[in-house]
Parts: C-alpha cells; structure tokens; sequence
C-alpha cells in the first residue's frame, strides 16, 4: 500500500509540474517537454517497483533522529525550481538553445535512464534508503554491500548526480543546466555529511568504506 502511495504521489506532483513548464514556455508544443515528463512517469514506476513496503514508508514519513538539513534543502528546492524554470522559458519563449543538437538530446535520454537505472538498482539492494540521513536502528540498520554498493558507496547519489547532469540535455536547454551543476555540488555536500554519520554510528561502515573506496565515480572520488 505504501508503494502504491509513493507512485500516485510521484506522479500527481508531475501534473503541477508539467502545467508550470508548458504555462511558462507559452505552449504546449515543447516535444521536449513532454518527452522529460514521460521519462519520469516511467521513473516514478520504475522505483515503486523496486522499493519494498518498508522503503517505501520510510521514504514518505522518515522516523526519529534524523538530521538537520538546511543548506542541502534549501539549495536543492532553489536549484530544481531555477532549473525548471529556465528550461520553459528558454524553449518556449526565448530560444537562447535554438539549434540544439539533437543527438546530444539522444544522449541526455540515454543518459538519463542510466541515472534512474541506477537509483533503481540501489533502491533494489538497499533497505535502508531514507529520503533523509538517519540511522534506522529500530529497524536494524546494517550496511548494504550488493549490487551497486558492491562497486561504490552512494550509488543512488551518483545516480542522481547524473540524472541532474543530463536532465537540461533532454530539454535541450544549455542554461537550464547551471542550477543543475550546483545541485550535483550540493549532493556531494550531502554524501560528505551522511558519510560522518554513517563513519560514527553505523556498525560495520568503517570496513566498508575501507574496501570500497569510492563514493561516487570508481577511480575518481
């Protein structure tokens, strides 16, 4: 029932969402658009699939002792909305991308389902992934080490941090991709300060971190 929940949720925010961007692009007609918003109908299924009950209900009401966030909020939400804010504008008003490439947009879509493919693929092997940072001891939080935590520690992170990076190529929007960078700055602020929580407080993260050495990028950092 709770993964129910998480998918109408998901996808009722995209109606909202879909209104702004075609009421500020001036139009309807963006096929770009409606290609993102597709995408993410088929992320928002994609995850709910993937996530148990218990993930699910986490996800959508985090239990005790999690941790302040303010700078990690606030940029986030400043970020997402100058981003899709830009993008209509940009597409259906003033054209400053005109001219696009459109196989750099095919990469941006293939880019893009790599990204949720992997935040799928974490929700699928970790049960534990909170939408905030918080040890889930009443639940006997233990370190995730398969599928993708096998090769990197935050790989619902890397994949966001892609899905960020290519979200203006599938617009095909070059200034909608700004706030985009400083979001995936914020996110590796974020890993920064979940890993000192996990480092002081999660039985077993030490080694972890120890035999996967990399958060993000294998080789990178």
């Amino acid at each position: 029932m709770k993964r129910l929940t998480t998918f109408i949720m998901a996808t009722l925010f995209l109606f909202p969402m879909g209104a702004a961007l075609f009421l500020i692009a001036g139009t309807v007609n963006v096929p770009s658009i409606w290609l993102y918003l597709g995408i993410r109908v088929l992320f928002n299924a994609a995850s709910t699939l993937a996530m148990s009950e218990e993930v699910a209900r986490e996800r959508l009401k985090p239990g005790r002792g999690a941790k302040p966030e303010p700078i990690y909020n606030t940029g986030t939400a400043i970020a997402w909305v100058a981003h899709i804010v830009i993008a209509p504008f940009d597409l259906g008003r003033f054209h400053w991308s005109a001219g696009f490439p459109i196989w750099l947009q095919a990469v941006g879509v293939a880019g893009m389902l790599c990204a949720m493919g992997m935040v799928v693929w974490a929700l699928r092997h970790n049960e534990y992934l909170s939408a905030r940072i918080r040890i889930q001891s009443e639940r006997g939080h233990h370190v995730a080490t398969t599928g993708p935590y096998a090769h990197i520690r935050h790989p619902n992170y890397a994949g966001a941090s892609l899905l960020g990076l290519t979200s203006g190529l599938v617009f095909g929007s070059w200034p909608s991709i700004v706030p985009m960078l400083a979001w995936i700055g914020l996110l590796a602020y974020r890993t920064v300060n979940e890993e000192r929580v996990l480092l002081a407080e999660l039985e077993g993260y030490k080694a972890y971190a120890a035999r996967v050495r990399y958060r993000f990028v294998p080789g990178v950092w």
